[in-house]
């Protein structure tokens, strides 16, 4: 039987974007018997061939999905139609297909393609950020016919989907609170779009699992302690960074943290900025301005088994967002020996010990309390302590008897 994922999110043949659902994907190989095959999205305008990635068979697709999110939904019976097409033309039987594992709303509508041919398959929905009914996202995303059609299509298909998986705790109150915010919720963008659809019914479903995004510690662990151990004995301290400058990132947080500790002595801490986006141009510039370009470093982007021996070189991992389904790069550092730090009430606040939390986590945009707490950890070096499992292995096990029982 087959395992089938779409997603948006995976590495291509020169890129390593979303190695987080490649992980995933070997996991179940790994541990189950199931035949997994990706089918990875690409706009309509590229053409990729056929590939394979770690032994995952991967087909690009270019689906008919609609153009940045207008009226999203609208085409999902073309969708799923030329799917099954896709799939009878690789040698892909639906009727031998147990899972259709679609990431992100639209991506629904592949699964229910197959599912209109093989009653028997399951469709499971994964969200991967803090809106999963995608309503921030695309050209006119502000506008309130645009977004009412978006929701409407994205509530009918959660309530007709197998399963609905959030990476996080907090990613599922927000699909279980819509049409209403979790009470957590600052990020204005979304909070104008939910604006629109006060009158929307709430979700009835309660088919929903929460999967972590899981580690893979053959690859991430930390190593070498010998090597290690010597250069934390180094004078300079480490502060590193992955991910894509946006606005919801919040690098200038750390940032203006990093200026604090310069002001107040701390000449020997290294800034490690790792991405590339739109507010990229705007942190050069304020570290040009105020005199400390000199101590910030630019790694530019490496393949995902690179990864490791980078966050073995730092001290601290800092990713002050305030718009955070669960980072994986939160979990890869710690899976290296390097505590990291985020902000409360995001993805990964949860997996941090209950009685550890002020230890390690910040309020939104709070840069003088994240400069305190990492000048803390120059000084002390305090252990980190999780209470969730972050091993993938461990948690795709769990999950593969949860949809076992679907």
């Amino acid at each position: 039987m087959y395992y089938l994922c779409v997603t948006p999110f995976f590495p291509g043949p020169d890129n390593w974007r979303g190695a987080y659902v490649l992980d995933q994907v070997k996991a179940i190989a790994r541990n189950s018997d199931y035949k997994v095959v990706v089918f990875a999205t690409h706009p309509f305008r590229e053409r990729v061939r056929d590939y394979v990635r770690d032994a995952i068979q991967v087909y690009p697709i270019r689906p008919l999905l609609m153009p940045s999110y207008i009226l999203n939904g609208l085409t999902e019976g073309l969708v799923g139609r030329l799917f099954v097409r896709k799939l009878r033309r690789v040698g892909i039987d639906p009727r031998d297909v147990a899972f259709v594992h679609c990431h992100t709303a639209n991506h629904a509508a592949f699964g229910f393609g197959v599912r209109r041919v093989n009653p028997q398959a399951k469709v499971l929905v994964q969200f991967h950020d803090l809106d999963p009914y995608c309503l921030r996202n695309g050209k006119w995303a502000e506008k309130r016919w645009n977004v009412r059609y978006r929701a409407k299509k994205s509530l009918a298909s959660f309530e007709r989907a197998d399963l609905l998986i959030s990476i996080s705790t907090p990613v599922q109150d927000s699909l279980m609170a819509f049409p209403k915010a979790r009470p957590q919720e600052i990020c204005p963008r979304y909070l104008a779009r939910l604006e629109h659809l006060k009158d929307f019914p709430s979700l009835k479903s309660r088919k929903t699992y929460v999967l972590y995004n899981g580690v893979d510690t053959s690859l991430f662990n930390p190593g070498d302690v010998a090597q290690r151990s010597t250069a934390q004995a180094s004078s300079t301290f480490r502060i590193g960074c992955i991910a894509n400058f946006q606005e919801l990132k919040d690098h200038m947080t750390l940032i203006k943290a990093f200026e604090v500790l310069h002001i107040r002595g701390h000449h020997d801490v290294v800034l490690s900025l790792l991405g590339s986006g739109e507010t990229k141009a705007e942190c050069v510039r304020y570290l040009e301005e105020h005199q400390l370009i000199q101590y910030v470093e630019w790694p530019e982007e490496m393949s995902h088994d690179k990864l490791p021996e980078y966050y073995r070189s730092l001290d601290l991992f800092v990713l002050p967002s305030v718009f955070e389904g669960f980072g994986c790069v939160y979990t890869e550092a710690y899976a290296c020996g390097v505590p990291f730090m985020g902000v409360y009430d995001q993805g990964a606040a949860e997996i941090i010990a209950p009685e550890e939390r002020d230890n390690w986590l910040i309020r939104p945009h709070d840069y003088e309390q994240l400069a305190g707490i990492i000048e803390r950890q120059i000084k002390e070096r305090k252990r980190q302590l999780l209470c969730k499992p972050y091993n993938i292995n461990i948690l795709i096990q769990d999950y593969l008897r949860v949809i076992e029982k679907i």
